[in-house]
């Protein structure tokens, strides 16, 4: 399957992962969409930027 994998700020990469095996009682879903949290969105509004000029 393919993941996002989070690294840091600058390191988001699309990375292949093997599909987890499910056991008695489980289930393994699809995911179709997701979000961000805002609180986690704010890490990218701490990151330095370019000065305005």
């Amino acid at each position: 399957m393919r993941v996002a994998m989070y690294y840091n700020n600058g390191d988001v990469r699309l990375e292949e992962m093997a599909v987890p095996g499910i056991g008695p009682g489980e289930l393994l879903i699809r995911t179709r969409a997701s979000g961000i949290c805002g609180s986690d969105l704010m890490e990218w509004y701490r990151i330095k930027k370019a000065p305005l000029v």
